[in-house]
């Protein structure tokens, strides 16, 4: 009697042992993350989504948010391990994405239509800049007080795909570009500019016309022709990928997006800081002209009466007057095919709208 009831009441016990052992392993496997958990979920299992950004050229406060948003632990924050990758002279963005050198890419949109005309797989999925960055600075001794004064002037140019919109200028005030007047190859310095070599010279906002300043002259020794006040702006640094890999990584790409915004975001409003961090991630540079790119940049990327809450917006206006440009003065042969094959904001209005 005694081992009868001794053997029930291990009996009672076990089956007590399994029931709680198969609750646990329950709970256990709908903790696990999978394919469908989210940024944070998966950087809190310590796996994160390797994604590798090609950069247009050096590290700079060109490209402040992806340096901010990367100090900032914001990839990590979605789940994402990021490698920026520096450009350079010999370094084409669209060849690296192409290749699978890198997942995203940045460029300027000019050039990205060439290589889509050409038949490459690529998908513009975001713009950074709102604005074109590119001048004309002339001294004001040089008596170029608006476009139609560069008639019978030496002007320069980098060429190589940054032409186009000085081209446009001269044809929109009625200049010959082969015969009123004389464009020359310009250095990436402003040398030629500051030793009279030429009249006028091609400067960006946010890095040569900074050159001029901390050369000692001022603003009001300059005379500056704008690109978007002249109405021949062309957009530039905008986001891209292979459409075989945005297929694939729709999910991956969005969480990129959503960090990135947010530390383009944070480096508009703080620029001082975010210089800083640019300077810290490569001292090529002053510490000065960083933080003085970082607040042009800004201005370029969150616009007077622009919302914030819109960085990496594409205005398709703004895209199809850069491609009416582009193949109007030659860059493409052909015009340009904009589609949500080659142009797409649902991946933006996905990031946008968590």
């Amino acid at each position: 009697m005694k081992k009868s009831k001794l053997t029930s009441v291990l009996a009672v016990i076990m089956l007590i042992l399994l029931v709680a052992t198969g609750c646990s392993s329950g709970n256990s496997a709908a903790s696990t993350p999978g394919a469908g958990t989210s940024g944070a979920e998966k950087n809190a299992s310590g796996k994160l989504d390797k994604v590798t950004l090609q950069l247009k050229w050096l590290p700079q406060s060109q490209f402040m948010g992806y340096y901010v948003a990367k100090a900032k632990g914001y990839y990590k924050d979605e789940g994402i391990d990021l490698e920026i990758l520096p450009g350079g002279s010999d370094i084409i963005p669209e060849q690296q994405v192409y290749n699978g050198v890198a997942n995203i890419g940045v460029t300027w949109v000019s050039s990205l239509m060439k290589y889509q005309s050409q038949g490459w797989g690529l998908v513009q999925v975001g713009q950074i800049f709102q604005k074109s960055a590119m001048l004309l600075v002339s001294k004001t001794s040089a008596g170029i007080n608006s476009a139609a004064d560069l008639k019978g002037k030496k002007v320069g140019s980098w060429f190589g795909g940054n032409e186009y919109e000085i081209y446009a200028l001269l044809e929109a005030n009625g200049l010959k570009k082969d015969t009123d007047l004389k464009l020359v190859q310009q250095d990436y310095t402003m040398n030629q500019l500051l030793n009279n070599e030429i009249d006028a010279a091609s400067a960006m906002t946010y890095n040569e016309y900074g050159l001029l300043l901390e050369s000692g002259l001022k603003d009001s020794d300059l005379h500056v022709i704008n690109m978007n006040d002249a109405g021949v702006a062309m957009l530039e640094d905008c986001l891209f990928v292979n459409s075989d890999w945005i297929a694939k990584n729709q999910d991956l790409y969005v969480r990129f997006l959503k960090a990135s915004i947010k530390g383009w975001a944070e480096a508009c409003a703080d620029p001082e800081a975010a210089g800083k961090i640019v300077f810290d991630v490569d001292q090529s540079v002053s510490l000065s002209h960083q933080v003085y790119m970082a607040k042009e940049v800004a201005k370029l990327v969150v616009p007077k009466d622009f919302d914030p809450a819109n960085i990496g917006y594409i205005d398709m206006d703004a895209i199809k007057q850069t491609a009416d440009l582009a193949h109007k003065y030659g860059l493409l042969t052909k015009p340009a095919v904009i589609s949500e094959d080659t142009v797409t904001s649902k991946y933006w209005k996905e990031a946008t709208s968590k």
